[in-house]
């Protein structure tokens, strides 16, 4: 997991102990040595085999003056590449990103760790759309990111901010800043994997920073209707597996560490194709739907979620978190894949689930989904989940498996009113344009969201379904819930062992 830090953006007017950063070199003379997470940084070429030619003497400018020289259409700027020093405009940028974060360590860049943060500096380095100098320090573009997820989540419609050179500027002129901006869209995905696109870039105003502009967040989980089981149902298709490890009824506690060992130990390629057999054909019906429905409404609205992450104490402000929304979508069935050996997976039925928040805690979503499920499916009582909110309680809940979510849109509201509202001050200028990001109802879908709903139903969910195919995630989590958990579940925690409410660990992550 990423660490919990980094978040330094959007402080272009403050003095504090990072100034150095916005210097070009140091009290001896020395440029400041470049993030460790960055793939500016030697090591990070060496540890993942990236090569970059940082030899060359380049531009010199920090990202003080607004203006940079550019040489090639490859690379960062270097003097030896330049046929002329043409000089192009730096504009504050919001770019629209979705990606698939099975290979990469989280988005918030990282020393020692291949981060989302890091993929994309690199291709806009290599797009020429921020220069040498500033490559491997974020500070200096004033980089800033709308939430953070964690290893293994994927994200739709991730949003970033940060000062970026305009690239086709002098080739294409004031007038066509749509078509700059479309240029530098497709230059810089071909400088990035697969797995990670660039779907749009707007400019902003100079104050605009990605993670306090931001308003809400939706995020969405696919369930895989087979959750909805019954313990019973769960424990027949597990009936082949002998536990290595006797667990007692109600005086017998595990640890997530151990029973991650006997998952390991006993439930293997086999155990999960029978397992899989038995639960796959699971579709849900119109009153459990029902009963989802009404289950999530109960987590709408201003609760106190210390029960629904890590080390945040009853009494710590950070706990109390505004939920708009949450709700199930329509199921949908996705046919079954090839097994290596030719035969056929059964098809799956997935429940999307949509929750919409102001901001999230660590683990938050997925231990409200994995509550929730247990809700519907009669696992546990209302009167325990409405106690759970309580701050007299401290309560042991689930957390779902991290494959399942994937950050769906992000909100800049009152952004865009302002923008609207200002707009005829400044002439109703193409660079006053709101961040049309997100669909409305009753209207065309913009040319972006186009994209973002592109990705999410050829890349992301087809993702999600291959990679329980392949691994049995929700298969391990819901073997785990009704068999090793099952007598330890929504137990209370004694007052010992309770965090201390000093300790803060409300970072956004989006591993929720």
């Amino acid at each position: 997991m990423e660490k919990e830090a980094g978040d330094d953006d959007n402080n272009n007017n403050k003095k504090s102990t990072m100034v150095h950063w916005n210097k070009k070199y140091d009290a001896k003379g020395a440029a400041p040595p470049p993030h460790l997470g960055s793939f500016a940084s030697e090591n990070m070429q060496k540890l993942f085999n990236v090569n970059i030619d940082m030899s060359s003497e380049g531009d010199d400018d920090d990202d003080t003056n607004g203006k940079v020289k550019i040489a090639n259409d490859n690379a960062a700027t270097t003097a030896d590449d330049a046929t002329e020093e043409t000089k192009v405009p730096k504009r504050k940028l919001a770019m629209l990103v979705s990606f698939l974060g099975s290979n990469y360590s989280g988005f918030q860049i990282n020393a020692d760790y291949r981060t989302l943060q890091a993929e994309l500096e690199l291709g806009l380095y290599r797009a020429g759309i921020i220069s040498k100098m500033n490559f491997g320090h974020p500070q200096k573009y004033s980089w800033s990111n709308s939430a953070r997820t964690d290893k293994g989540v994927h994200a739709a419609a991730q949003v970033c901010s940060f000062k970026g050179e305009m690239i086709f500027h002098n080739e294409m002129g004031e007038s066509e800043v749509q078509k700059q901006l479309d240029g530098m869209r497709e230059r810089v995905n071909e400088h990035l994997p697969t797995d990670v696109r660039v779907l749009d870039f707007e400019r902003v105003t100079r104050m605009f920073c990605a993670r306090t502009s931001r308003d809400k967040v939706r995020y969405q989980y696919m369930v895989p209707s087979y959750l909805l089981c019954s313990p019973e149902e769960v424990r027949k298709a597990f009936s082949t597996v002998k536990e290595k490890i006797a667990i007692e009824s109600n005086e017998s506690d595990i640890t997530p560490m151990e029973a991650s060992n006997i998952i390991q130990d006993t439930i293997d390629a086999k155990v999960l194709k029978e397992a899989r057999g038995a639960l796959a054909n699971h579709r849900v019906t119109s009153e459990q739907m029902e009963q989802l429905k009404s289950r999530l409404k109960l987590f709408e609205g201003t609760n106190s979620f210390h029960n629904y992450t890590r080390r945040v104490g009853s009494d710590n402000a950070a706990a109390t978190r505004y939920i708009l929304s949450f709700a199930p979508l329509d199921p949908i069935l996705v046919p079954g894949g090839v097994n290596d050996d030719g035969s056929k997976q059964p098809d799956t039925q997935w429940i999307p689930l949509q929750v919409v928040g102001q901001s999230f805690l660590l683990n938050q979503i997925r231990k409200m989904v994995s509550a929730a499920v247990d809700l519907a499916r009669g696992v546990v009582t209302q009167e325990k989940i409405e106690q759970s909110f309580t701050k007299q309680c401290r309560m042991k809940v689930n957390v779902a498996p991290a494959q399942g979510l994937f950050l769906d849109r992000s909100y800049f509201e009152l952004y865009n009113k302002h923008k609207v509202k200002n707009a005829p001050k400044h002439g109703d200028s193409r660079d006053r344009d709101i961040l049309d990001w997100v669909e409305a109802e009753g209207e065309e879908l913009p040319e972006a969201v186009r994209r973002i709903e592109e990705f999410k139903n050829e890349s992301i969910i087809p993702h999600i379904v291959q990679e329980e195919a392949r691994e049995g995630n929700f298969l391990k989590y819901i073997y785990a819930q009704d068999v090793l958990y099952s007598h330890h579940i929504y137990g209370l925690i004694d007052d010992e062992d309770k965090p201390s409410n000093n300790e803060n660990d409300s970072t956004e992550v989006a591993g929720k």
